[in-house]
């Protein structure tokens, strides 16, 4: 490869990681093409990208961006994952494809600023979506106050039964 091609390349890698935070590496030697290419439909579908890299081209990429963490696993045929605002789902649709597929493997990856091993993504893909994990954190922020809500009801709710038994007595006594 010519040297201007190579410069280009790496430049297009920086170009296309610099705003990515999340990255996955993968091995896929010995997977077939027809099994890759709807690996790589199906996770475009879910807005997650699958890119085979030159090795030495992407090493200097993620040197250049300061994500020297992956430099270690580039080594044999290499792909990079990335894409979607969240890192829970790619983790959970590579590992869940590298069942499927044996000769995909996962070698680590670099998630918000670190560099995480295989069992970090395994980890990682065991957590609940970011959406269903807002809303977790929702609902238990709210349960006390819906609780202490509940508790001011009853006792209003006490405090009228109260007053209309008073009520009902002065009625009957003819006060």
């Amino acid at each position: 490869m010519a040297n201007e091609l190579k410069e280009l390349v790496v430049k297009g890698l920086i170009s296309n990681y610099r705003n990515t935070s999340n990255y996955l590496v993968v091995s896929y030697q010995g997977i077939k093409a027809l099994e890759f290419d709807q690996l790589r439909k199906d996770l475009r579908k879910k807005k997650i990208c699958m890119e085979i890299v030159k090795n030495s081209l992407a090493v200097i990429a993620f040197k250049e961006l300061g994500i020297t963490g992956l430099v270690s696993m580039l080594i044999g045929p290499s792909a990079i994952v990335t894409g979607g605002d969240d890192p829970v789902v790619m983790a959970k649709e590579t590992l869940e494809w590298s069942k499927k597929i044996p000769f995909l493997r996962l070698r680590g990856g670099f998630v918000d600023g670190t560099t995480v091993s295989v069992n970090d993504i395994n980890d990682l893909a065991k957590l609940p979506a970011m959406p269903v994990l807002r809303t977790q954190i929702i609902t238990g922020i709210n349960a006390p106050i819906v609780g202490v809500a509940s508790a001011f009801n009853a006792v209003l709710r006490s405090l009228a039964t109260v007053f209309q038994a008073v009520k009902d007595k002065k009625e009957k006594s003819g006060v």
